[in-house]
């Protein structure tokens, strides 16, 4: 059983859309791993796609290797990142609900690079002492709002939903969700007993809110000026978005403290050398481990 895997370059949501159904349509079970950062895809086969342009490839053991670093955090901004790690096993459990699955040597190599993963993660201790970019996200807005003010997200992907958990669990203010996927919002804002809606409603949405923290794969902003008229005074924004999610002339407001990704993630940062230490062991665990799958093939 050979693995291919290859990094697909595309930014726009609705081009990703596109190639991801292409690939289903394509016939072949395939892991695809779709977050703001990247867009990847790993098969027992190469799949054809026309107009995504595929930086890429890897096949085999590199194959292996890279889909066991990006789960345990050594291909992320932050090292040893937490979320990605759930991101994989969704993109594990689409595969798992694909149609033609009926690859049993596939399922278990990919079983094969997520358990190499937790391992690399656990003896290294890559993300010891490592708070999430969601929970630090989260507990930033909470730390300068008032108690029980209402907060919104903006976004439903995995840090959204995480961010929406974790305001849910440890924050006292009602949560309103919005995504350009309405229902999804309004799922996700129920688990918390808030609700949601499309990105149509947003400015609704925003009315009364004392913070907002926005979490989208969108290519453009989301957030402009004409969204916030209803909001309260001071404002703060906490922006996750990569390219930024708020409108620059939002950022410069007077009465709102915006908070951009790069101040999210020096906080996640700390201790930065020890966790650069523990990636060069988790990635010496990974190298071993992919060698070994290989020779055993």
């Amino acid at each position: 059983m050979q693995l291919v895997g290859c990094q697909i370059d595309i930014d726009c949501p609705e081009q990703r859309l596109e190639a991801i159904q292409r690939i289903r349509e394509s016939g072949r079970p395939a892991l695809i791993l779709n977050t703001c950062q990247r867009l990847e895809c790993f098969s027992s086969q190469a799949i054809p796609l026309s107009e995504p342009a595929t930086t890429q490839r890897w096949q085999d053991a590199v194959a292996f290797e890279r889909l066991a670093r990006i789960a345990a955090g050594l291909e992320s901004r932050i090292l040893g990142e937490l979320e990605i790690l759930g991101q994989v096993r969704s993109a594990y459990k689409a595969f798992r609900t694909h149609p033609q699955h009926d690859s049993t040597d596939l399922d278990r190599l990919f079983q094969e690079a997520l358990s190499l993963a937790r391992r690399a993660r656990r003896e290294s201790g890559i993300d010891r002492n490592l708070t999430s970019l969601s929970a630090i996200a989260a507990r930033t807005l909470i730390d300068r709002i008032t108690d029980s003010a209402p907060v919104a997200v903006v976004g439903s992907g995995s840090i959204a939903s995480s961010v929406v958990r974790y305001l849910g669990k440890r924050g006292k203010s009602p949560v309103r969700v919005t995504s350009r996927c309405p229902d999804r919002a309004m799922s996700l804002a129920l688990e918390v007993g808030g609700f949601g809606g499309g990105l149509a409603e947003l400015k609704h949405l925003l009315d009364g809110v004392a913070g907002i923290i926005c979490a989208t794969a969108a290519p453009h902003p989301v957030l402009y000026p004409e969204h916030l008229h209803g909001a309260r005074r001071p404002l703060t924004i906490v922006d996750l978005g990569v390219p930024p999610d708020t409108h620059e002339v939002v950022q410069a407001m007077n009465d709102v403290d915006y908070i951009g990704l790069e101040a999210i993630e020096a906080k996640a940062q700390m201790n930065t050398l020890a966790r650069q230490e523990r990636a060069e062991v988790a990635a010496r665990i990974i190298r071993d481990g992919a060698l070994a799958w290989s020779r055993s093939r």
